[in-house]
This record gives structure tokens, sequence and C-alpha cells, in this order.
């Protein structure tokens, strides 16, 4: 199954439109992916795997098409773009904010001691997450949004505004997205740019075409999922340790054999330890066991045959294959285990001649990773 780092909602083709584009010139071409409800499109990215999701307009439709990608994908986090109706009474055409937070206009169930915009059973509002609101570019009003089933007009703004006064924008769809976020523990944000004012003053501009409004927020998204990407790229997962060049080597190996699994108490501390920091510094510390049974039945086979070898081309076939399956980022300025065979830019170590010794190994010999 493909590894998706974030997912990008849209509810209209004229939304979801330039992300794609967007997305085209900093990724592969986005492939068509066949999905039950909505449409969907996936890029693999130096930031990793994208998946864009056309849900629908509605919170039905928004919470249908993201369950269904959830439950087949595990994303780092989600993104809502669009447009949105202005409902501040400051707030402008053309405008572009996030979500703080996240709540539902039409909710009334204050009979039952609920509070205005709360469902039974939820919070009253869904949080905003801090990371991706620490990271939105300069210039996006952050604070409440409202989602609703119903347009709000100038004939019920009033109301709106008076049950929720702190209340930036409203649209169709962000806050089930945030509920549904919320419930599988995936950090959210919805990025919208005001089109329309839900009730203009004298003077002020009250209209903004679909299309460019869907552009801006689209521009924004993108810049937000990229800067999140670039503050994630600290810690042990940019410089790579021997031991960690050695469990790549070893991976590689067993890959290239087809190796079956074998039990990894033989792995060498060290080499286990480097793995799983550099697997979790990825986000992908679920594939330790499976990556350290490989490494085991690579340090066999070694043991047994010490003439076996891994050529430079093998390593960067098998590399490139892993990196696809899990969806891992790869460009300037990182590098996601397992490291390239060549150095690069970051500092990290190449491993173009790099020798497995006996230490390392185990019982192994050697295994060349010769050009």
């Amino acid at each position: 199954m493909t590894r998706i780092r974030a997912i990008v909602l849209a509810a209209q083709d004229e939304e979801a439109r330039p992300v794609l584009h967007l997305l085209a010139h900093a990724a592969t071409k986005p492939a068509k992916l066949s999905c039950p409800t909505g449409a969907g499109w996936t890029a693999a990215s130096t930031h990793g795997n994208i998946l864009v999701l056309r849900t629908g307009i509605g919170l039905t439709a928004t919470a249908s098409a993201l369950g269904w990608a959830l439950a087949h994908f595990s994303p780092r986090f989600v993104l809502s773009t669009g447009s949105a109706g202005g409902l501040a009474t400051d707030i402008g055409v053309g405008d572009v904010v996030i979500g703080s937070s996240y709540a539902y206009g039409s909710a009334d169930a204050t009979t039952f001691g609920y509070v205005r915009g709360q469902i039974p059973g939820q919070p009253p509002s869904f949080a905003g997450s801090p990371p991706l609101l620490e990271a939105v570019p300069p210039g996006v009003r952050q604070g409440l949004m409202l989602s609703g089933d119903s347009f709000v007009t100038a004939a019920n703004v009033g109301d709106m505004r008076q049950a929720f006064p702190e209340a930036l924008s409203t649209d169709m769809e962000s806050a089930a997205a945030a509920q549904v976020c919320a419930t599988w523990d995936i950090p959210f944000a919805s990025i919208r740019c005001i089109s329309d004012l839900c009730g203009p003053q004298a003077g002020q501009d009250y209209h903004l075409g679909l299309n460019d409004a869907a552009q801006r927020s689209a521009e924004t998204a993108i810049n937000l999922l990229y800067a999140v990407s670039e503050n994630a790229r600290s810690g042990p997962a940019q410089r790579f340790s021997e031991e960690s060049l050695r469990a790549a080597l070893l991976l590689a190996f067993a890959r290239v054999r087809k190796l079956p699994p074998e039990s990894i108490n033989g792995v060498p501390a060290k080499i286990r330890a480097a793995l799983e920091q550099q697997l979790e510094a990825d986000g992908h510390l679920d594939i330790a066991p499976t990556a350290l049974a490989a490494i085991a039945a690579a340090q066999k086979a070694i043991a047994q045959d010490n003439t076996l070898t891994l050529t430079a081309k093998q390593y960067d076939t098998q590399r490139a294959a892993l990196v696809g399956e899990l969806g891992l980022d790869s460009g300037r300025g990182h590098l996601s285990w397992p490291p390239p065979r060549k150095p690069s830019s970051s500092g990290s170590m190449g491993i173009g001649m790099m020798r497995l010794n006996k230490s390392a190994c185990g019982r192994s010999p050697a295994v060349n990773a010769a050009d």
C-alpha cells in the first residue's frame, strides 16, 4: 500500500484543480486514485506522497470521503482548502484564514445543556493543530471557523455573529473534517480564502471568483505543507551513524536476495538501536520488526557464503523502492533512512565503497557495496 504523508481535501473540482497544478510543479504528475466516494489523486514529492481528495460539497460528503481515506492510509496530517464565506465584520474578500478551532454553526442543542455549535457527545469545538498553526505563512488570519449545511446570508448573519462573535468564516466542510481527524487523532488544519461576505457593510467588496479564491487557498495550503515538512527535517534523520549505514546495506541485501525473515535475536544491539532510531525519526517505527528480521536473514546468508556481494546499483534500486513504499522524504536538505549511496550536501556519509565487517554483521565476513 502507498504510504501517504499528507492528505489535502477540496470539496469541488475548482478547488482541487489548483492544488493538483501546484503539486505537478514540485512532484510527479498526480495519478488518479480509485476511491468509492469523491475523487482522489496521489503525487510523489520530495516531501513524501500527497493524496489530494475531492470530497464533494457538504458535511456528510466530507466525512464519508475522509473516513474512507483514513481507513486506508495513515497521513501525518490533513489539510482542507477552498473557499469560505466571511463572517467577521473586519474580514475582507480575498483574505486567507486558517482555523484555530472548528464548530458547527447550525448545531443547536442548547435545550439539553450543550453550547451553541456543539454536537451532543462531542466537544464544544475541535481544536486546530498547534504545529500546523505555528507553521502558517505570514498574513494568514487564525480563528474560529464554522461549518453547516446551509449558507449564511444577510438574513441570518446577525444571529450567527451574535452566537459566535469570534468566528472568522463559515463553510460547509471544515468542522466535519476536523471531527473525523479528531476521532483518528490526526493533526488537521483548514485553509480557506474568503470568496463572499455573509453580510457586507456599505462600500465593501462582497464577491471574489471561486477560481481566484481556490488559487489563493491552494497556494497557502501547499506552502504550509512544505513548511511543516521542512520543520520536521531536523534531528537524527539528517545524518547517519555507521551502524545505520550497515543496517541499510544488510536490508538492501536481504531484499535483493528475497531472503525469508530470521529471528532478530542475533542482530547486534548497536545496529538494532540505530535502525529503530532512524525509523522513529521518519515516523515508521512500525516496520522495525520486519526490517530487523530481514537484516538477520542477511547476516545468516553472508555467514554461510562470504563471497556474496551487494552492488551499488542493487542498493540504489532497493533504496528507491523502499522510499517509494514508505512515502519517505528524500529531497534536498533532508535524507530519510535508508541513506543515498553518494555523499550529499547535508553532510551524510556516502556508502559507495563501504564494507560490512565481521563485528558489524555478527558472524558475517563482508559485503561489498562496490561501484
